[in-house]
């Protein structure tokens, strides 16, 4: 879940270069590409109303109640950021849409968060002029994939309208802001137009029909053995050399919408409906990066193999901001059998235990969104809304994944010390048959 290195662009070959050919798919697609950079360009805004939700709702009693007076004016911030999410996503996903094509990515960022609000906005009853109003909850997470679908295909019919010329040409000599506008006319109106007759004349509900289809998705996603499932393919592709970050990427739509939803639901002082957004993989299953890299990082200070101690003392403050690059490929984890048990099971058993905390409500379910570079007990705490249990339950975790790792880790490093000492052995005999006359 990490950014790759260049180690993992190498020409590969069988069973490892097919994964590494689906992995190179998932990467460069332009429209998975789009879908992700449209949920990671509002991340920053969701990021924003996450602090305000959290001053809203502080994790004291008496800050609460010191607070009151001020929180539905704390909420407000939240909800137009957090709780309008599909419009900026939408936003994001038609804007890197565009540009893959080298189209005017402003032009059609704004088309399809235009198109969006037509199909956002419910249609009037019969016999009404007017609409009583456009629910901001349409505009979060029930929004999203109606929002990408439209950021999509806005984008694709501007591109067949462009394509074949059906545009409005400005003269060279016009500003170069008056031609964008008029090229921009005709496939903005049509892609407007057909969805104000999907959902305003034949009155189908995009942002509903698609919400209660991804409903089930969203459930199937936040099981039990979808999460060790999440949790084995990361590892699998990782101790292969395949980076996990492109194949799990797809599931980032789906990860936020959960988010939100917790977000919403605590707003409202309910509590959390999921528990597997991707919070709950960076904080409770993934301490140190992908396989529990920080635990494994701590070993490798205390071995007695200069390799392997070294390696401790480059990556342990790294993994201490969940960055596992320089402990899976210094170790080396990758394509290393003498480590892949610990490397599934550490994480795998972190899922296992996290998930049942949160399913038996022990802990509070994560519905905040925290920067992914902060120590994980930091990020648990604060992901949780101030949970002192979730900052117990991640340490628990740490010393689970330390445990599971140190007999392999111990195993590992005697065999590289043997090694050490063989060479070290071999370079002395040598030097003292150079050096005798």
């Amino acid at each position: 879940m990490r950014n790759a290195g260049d180690l993992t662009r190498q020409p590969l070959h069988g069973a490892r270069g097919a994964l590494q050919s689906v992995g190179d798919f998932f990467a460069t697609q332009r429209h998975l590409v789009a879908v992700r950079d449209g949920v990671v360009g509002a991340l920053p805004l969701v990021l924003i109303g996450s602090a305000f939700l959290l001053a809203a709702q502080p994790p004291s009693a008496a800050l609460q109640a010191w607070v009151a007076p001020f929180a539905p004016a704390l909420l407000v911030p939240y909800r137009v950021l957090s709780g309008m999410i599909a419009v900026y996503v939408t936003f994001s996903a038609a804007h890197s849409l565009s540009k893959s094509y080298e189209m005017d990515a402003a032009a059609s960022g704004l088309t399809a968060m235009a198109a969006f609000f037509v199909a956002a906005m419910p249609p009037p009853s019969i016999g009404e002029l007017t609409a009583s109003g456009l629910p901001l909850e349409r505009l979060g997470a029930q929004g999203i994939f109606a929002g990408l679908l439209i950021a999509l295909g806005s984008v694709e019919l501007g591109r067949i309208f462009v394509r074949r010329g059906w545009t409005i040409r400005m003269p060279q000599t016009a500003p170069e802001i008056v031609i964008r506008s008029f090229l921009a006319l005709i496939p903005g109106f049509a892609a407007i137009l057909i969805v104000f007759v999907i959902t305003q004349v034949l009155r189908l509900d995009l942002v509903k029909i698609l919400d209660s289809l991804a409903r089930p998705l969203l459930r199937m996603t936040g099981s039990l053995p979808a999460a060790l499932g999440v949790v084995a393919v990361d590892s699998g592709l990782w101790l292969l050399g395949v980076h996990a970050s492109a194949a799990l990427g797809t599931m980032k739509p789906l990860w936020e919408a959960m988010l939100i939803q917790n977000m919403e639901a605590v707003a409202h002082g309910a509590s959390p409906p999921h528990i597997a957004p991707l919070h709950f993989y960076l904080w409770f299953v993934w301490q140190g990066g992908s396989g529990a890299a920080l635990p494994l990082a701590l070993l490798l200070l205390c071995a007695r193999s200069a390799q392997l101690r070294s390696v401790g003392r480059l990556g342990v403050l790294p993994a201490v901001c969940n960055i596992s690059e320089p402990v899976l490929f210094g170790a080396p984890v990758v394509l290393n059998p003498q480590l892949a048990v610990p490397f599934f099971l550490a994480p795998l058993s972190s899922a296992a235990v996290a998930y049942l905390a949160f399913q038996l409500n022990w802990v509070s379910r994560p519905y905040l969104e925290i920067p992914w570079t902060l120590p994980a007990p930091a990020g648990a705490f604060l992901s949780t809304g101030g949970d002192v249990r979730a900052l117990a339950l991640q340490i628990f975790n740490l010393a689970v994944s330390f445990l599971i790792y140190w007999p392999f880790v111990r195993r590992y490093d005697r065999n590289l010390q043997l090694a050490e000492a063989r060479r070290a052995r071999s370079e002395a005999t040598l030097l003292s048959g150079v050096q005798s006359p």
